[in-house]
């Protein structure tokens, strides 16, 4: 019997191995990216709000009216949730890890 169990615990030792070695790659890729996709969604948001801000008073004033920062505010939030959700989805991390 304890030959069974030698046996056994090996196996699952063998298997968290791998398993955790997996995780930790998922979540080492999946900080990096976060961390640059925030990053340039921030740049380009604020790249898009000087753009915006530079434009005479007259027009600044229809782009309150017409709520355009709102509007700008919604498209960077859905490129964020769809960035998520592919990035949640799709199995580039399963692919990079060999066994």
């Amino acid at each position: 019997m304890p030959l069974f169990l030698a046996a056994l615990l090996g196996g699952l030792v063998q298997a968290a191995s791998s398993i955790v070695g997996r995780v930790l790659i998922a979540l080492g890729i999946g900080y990096v990216s976060y961390t640059g996709i925030n990053a340039l969604l921030g740049w380009i948001k604020s790249q898009v709000v000087s753009q915006l801000a530079g434009a005479p008073g007259t027009v600044v004033a229809i782009m309150g009216l017409l709520k355009i920062d709102v509007a700008v505010s919604i498209i960077f939030s859905a490129l964020a949730a769809r960035l998520v959700l592919q990035g949640l989805t799709s199995d580039k991390v399963t692919k990079m890890v060999i066994k």
